[in-house]
């Protein structure tokens, strides 16, 4: 059973959080086994909206995402603007969007955006170009998020908190490692972070991640396989906590859920 699946970086991060009892494993089990992935939010719906005005690329499951007419989306209609002007000044041509890389058999994952970007190299000496690297490629991947200046949030942006956020690094390196291991060229990677409340408003991070830690990385990535791999074997056990139950897509069905507040005593 364990060798139908491909690993990609979502499912590492579940993997993670469930291994440190943020995660219940019935909701592990119906996301990543059974593939009911359950309710969309509305930052989720407005993120994969401006993917798809932007790049063409659909969300899992193929449909097409629709907007309405409320402030959000208007905001996110100027940000795809934008976004279109921002890659014309900055010399950005993309050569692929919802790219899937295989790696090994064993790992996958979807670059939002494969693009040749030559002015990077030439005006930034922060972005080191690998001799292989001819085409000038490089990875970008696009957020679309009220958190720009967040520093506490895990889906916060600002740069100081971002060498600290283990998930944001994660997917980052997933995504180089995957490209460096097929092509055996480690090129830049970037994520541009438009802002979901005002427009003109994004920020451009480049990750710079060397082939050591790569290597690291695939050494990480068997190491949660043969985890993975094992609780596949013994099932994932259900981790309930009424802070999660209470928001569970699946509560309604569940016969371990905590939907009843713990009583909590202050001492004077």
């Amino acid at each position: 059973m364990a060798e139908e699946f491909l690993i990609n970086q979502s499912l590492i991060k579940d993997l993670l959080k469930y291994e440190k009892d943020e995660l219940c494993g019935l909701v592990f089990t119906n996301k990543w086994i059974y593939k009911n992935f359950g309710k969309s939010s509305l930052a989720n719906n407005l993120g994969h909206y401006f993917e798809y005005l932007t790049t063409g690329s659909l969300p899992k499951g193929g449909h097409i995402p629709v907007a309405d007419n409320t402030k959000p989306y208007e905001v996110l209609g100027k940000q795809a603007e934008y976004f279109n002007y921002l890659f014309d000044k900055k010399g950005i041509t993309i050569t692929n969007n919802g790219l899937d890389i295989v790696a090994d058999n064993k790992w996958i994952g979807t670059l939002d955006i494969l693009a040749e970007w030559k002015d990077i190299f030439d005006t930034d000496e922060n972005v080191v170009l690998d001799p292989s690297n001819t085409d000038y490629k490089v990875i970008i991947d696009l957020k679309y998020s009220g958190l720009l200046e967040d520093k506490f949030s895990e889906f916060g942006w600002h740069e100081n908190s971002l060498p600290y956020n283990e998930k944001t690094l994660l997917q980052a390196t997933h995504y180089k490692f995957l490209y460096w291991k097929n092509y055996g060229i480690n090129i830049p990677f970037f994520f541009f972070v438009f802002d979901s409340k005002k427009p003109k408003l994004a920020k451009l991070i480049h990750i710079n991640i060397n082939e050591y830690h790569l290597e690291q990385h695939e050494k990480f990535l068997h190491k949660a396989k043969a985890y993975f791999d094992n609780q596949l074997k013994l099932g994932f056990a259900p981790k309930p906590a009424y802070s999660r139950c209470v928001d569970c897509d699946y509560v309604d069905m569940c016969l371990f859920k905590e939907d009843i507040p713990p009583m909590i005593h202050i001492n004077l």
